[in-house]
């Protein structure tokens, strides 16, 4: 990268700090080239957004991102923080969520669905960061793959979602649980690794 588009980038982030800070009276820290923020979102303590080129995070109408431990029922051990550091890479965000105190890393794409609510101490990670199969553990990474949750879900704390998961319509994984695969609407997931342990007499809306 050449000095003037060093300059430019630089002066850029500086505006777009400022423009964050008055828009939402908050520590949004937006590190990014493409992230959608709509002004009905809510932040709540230091909040990171950080997005690399040709790539987006997305958030729908009336988001709460929070990190502020004040008056949450538990511990909230970090910062929210959304990771989208791969091309193409993906991180969207129905309406009406709340994430709090959560990390979502996404190399290819990550979809939460409207009315989701997710809890302290919860990790999202669409890639294992090392390959399986490895004589140097050192070098490599494996492949990503998709994770879609869908509306209404409920992720208790400290709950991690691997890749390629899918979590139905409604559900809920319980506090601790490690969650890979494809579940069906209506489930509560628990354990490790997690499995249905019941389902929920809710309808779709």
């Amino acid at each position: 990268m050449n000095l003037i588009l060093r300059i430019e980038e630089f002066l850029y982030r500086k505006w777009l700090k400022r423009r964050n800070k008055k828009l939402y009276n908050s520590d949004l820290m937006i590190r990014t080239f493409d992230v959608k923020v709509p002004k009905s979102t809510k932040i709540k303590g230091k909040v990171n957004l950080i997005c690399t080129k040709d790539a987006e995070i997305s958030l729908g109408e009336n988001v709460t991102l929070r990190s502020d431990p004040f008056d949450y029922f538990a511990g909230m051990p970090f910062e929210t923080t959304l990771l989208v550091d791969r091309e193409n890479g993906r991180i969207v965000v129905g309406d009406n969520c709340r994430i709090n105190g959560a990390y979502l890393h996404a190399k290819k794409n990550i979809t939460i669905g409207k009315n989701c609510v997710i809890a302290a101490g919860t990790n999202i990670l669409d890639s294992n960061g090392h390959q399986l199969v490895s004589s140097d553990r050192t070098q490599g990474e494996d492949e990503p793959k998709e994770i879609v949750i869908g509306n209404n879900v409920w992720l208790c704390l400290n709950s991690i979602i691997l890749k390629g998961t899918k979590i139905g319509n409604n559900s809920v994984v319980t506090a601790n649980s490690v969650v890979k695969g494809e579940f069906p609407d209506n489930s509560v997931l628990q354990g490790n690794p997690a499995v249905v342990v019941s389902y929920l007499p809710i309808e779709n809306t």
